[in-house]
Parts: structure tokens; sequence; C-alpha cells
């Protein structure tokens, strides 16, 4: 065995890449469930509710401005002007006086927001509260108030309603597609960790580099069906046979141990080249049958791999297919 640990090696980027394309039906599935799980959380969390719903209606209101002393319209009217105007009286009153006896002057004025958002005779009035009925209704009476308004003050030759909507839930801000993109970028994370934990613990033997990692000796190729797989184990095969004489293939497989009569028939031979199964056979197991085989005299070789996977060598050996 060689002195230092296959655990201290460095990880083969390949070999890792390659693994992980394996992979990428699981990975791609933790992706998608992350996103699922994402729309899901993020779901529940902005299901608001109901008490706490929030309904709300506009009116654009058009302001028909007299003319002063001087001749000129009156410019003093702006936004802030009329948040304190809708909230005192006289349009406060008057629009109490479109109300049932329910409505307060407190919730009146915290509903109604009033703001000139670009042309001054063009005013905006936004009704919300907790019911689209009592919604409706407050925004219908501060219309009516309004309209009203502008026949008794003198600033105004006419106010009058030119859209009004009916009372709708309001929506928050849309935030799906993050909470989408966050639950797949989550699952590809996690799912990308606990594969390279994986990776890391798995020490199965796949290609030449992992039997280095465990033994000196030398790696007589992959006993495959494929001729550019198999040609050279042929080759290394007959050269040792030419060298060394009566050759014998042991096939290790996982959890398994040698008879005594196996053993004995490795030790006869001039040489043992230990067959291992493509993917199957940790290198700690391999390291450790390879020194219990140099224990009992078996004159130990080279190393080969059977059953390969074809596909996987060729991408991490950059063989094109002929």
């Amino acid at each position: 065995m060689k002195d230092r640990s296959y655990a201290d090696e460095g990880m083969d980027l390949k070999k890792y890449m390659l693994c992980l394309l394996r992979k990428f039906p699981l990975v791609l599935g933790a992706v998608i469930g992350g996103a699922l799980l994402g729309v899901i959380v993020y779901t529940v969390v902005r299901t608001v509710p109901e008490s706490e719903r929030e309904y709300s209606a506009y009116a654009k209101v058009y302001l028909d401005f007299a003319a002063d002393e001087t001749g000129e319209v009156y410019q003093a009217y702006n936004g802030y002007t009329w948040n304190d105007l809708m909230a005192a009286d006289p349009i406060m009153e008057l629009t109490l006086q479109n109300l049932p006896a329910d409505y307060t002057r407190e919730e009146a004025a915290a509903a109604i927001k009033a703001e000139i958002l670009s042309d001054i005779r063009l005013l905006t009035i936004t009704v919300t509260t907790n019911k689209a009925q009592r919604t409706d209704a407050i925004l219908g009476a501060a219309v009516q108030a309004l309209e009203t308004y502008g026949g008794q003050a003198k600033e105004f030759l006419d106010i009058h309603a030119i859209q009004e909507t009916e009372a709708k839930l309001a929506v928050a801000d849309s935030r799906m597609a993050q909470a989408v993109f966050v639950g797949a970028f989550l699952g590809l994370c996690i799912s990308l960790l606990g594969f390279s934990l994986y990776y890391v613990m798995d020490d199965r033997i796949l290609v030449a580099g992992d039997i280095r990692k465990v033994t000196d000796l030398p790696f007589v190729g992959y006993a495959s069906g494929a001729e550019w797989l198999g040609q050279d184990y042929e080759i290394n095969i007959a050269y040792l046979r030419g060298k060394l004489g009566n050759i014998q293939i042991c096939e290790l497989d996982r959890d398994q141990s040698f008879s005594q009569e196996e053993l004995e028939e490795m030790r006869k031979a001039d040489g043992v080249v230990l067959s291992l199964p493509f993917g199957a056979v940790c290198a700690s197991f391999a390291a450790y049958v390879t020194e219990q085989l140099k224990t009992q005299d078996c004159a130990l070789c080279g190393v080969a791999v059977r059953d390969a996977d074809e596909r996987f060598l060729r991408r991490y050996y950059g063989k094109n297919k002929t």
C-alpha cells in the first residue's frame, strides 16, 4: 500500500463534474422542488387574514376654479391643502351627512387621501378601509361633499366627479418571481452541497487515478467489450504473460472473501491481476484486499477494472466514439 492515504489526495475536478452530470436529474429535481417550496412559503406568508385585508377605491374630481379679485384663478390649492380640507369642516361635515350614523369622523378622515398628481384642476380621492362596502360608501359620500362644496365656496365655479371606481382588494407588491428564484437557488445550493459531501465520502474506484491513490500496482486497463477500452487491457495482459508466465485474473466483488482454494491457486500463479468492478468497490476495501493478498504471498502484478461505463470513460479521457 502507498504510504499516503487516499483521503489526502486532491479532488479530481473532471471526475467530479462527470459524476455531477450523472446526477443532473436529481439536481434539477432539487431546483424545481426548491422553486415550488418558495412559491408555497411565499403564498402562505403573503396571505392576509380577512380582518386585515384592505379595499381601495378612487375618484377623479375636476376642479373648476373661479377668479379672484385680480381676475386670476385661485392657485392656493395643492395636494397638502386638500388633505387638510378633506379632514376638516365644512367638507368633513358634508361627508358625514352623506353617511349612515355608524360612520365616525375619525374613520372617514383616516380612510380618505386627497392628492394633486399633476394638473391642479384634477384632484384624486383615494379611500381605503377593511371592508369593500364601507370603502364605496365613504368614497361616494366624499365625492358628494366635494360637489356640494364646489357650489358653496367662492373659489370654485363647479366641482364634479369625472371618474369613480368600486372598491377592490388592495394587492401588495408581488414578489413571486423573487420567491421562485430564491427557492430554486437554495435548492441548487443544497443539492450541490449534498452531492459534494457525498462525493468526498464516496471512494468507489472509477478511473485509473483512483487506483493510484491506494496502491503502487500498475493499472492494467479496462476489461470491456468496447474496442478502445479492451485493446490496451488485452495487450497488457499478453505482455505480462510473456514476461511472467502464468497470469491469473482475480475478480473481486463487493464484500467478497477469497476461499482457501482460491488463495492457493493465486499463490501458484506467476502473477495475479486484481480485477475490480467499475464503481462497485471502495478504494479502502481494494487497499485492504491487496494487502491481504500480499500477506498470502500472492504475486500481485497489476489492477484492472471491468464492466466499465463506456460513456463515462469516453468523456473522462476525451475519447471520441469511432
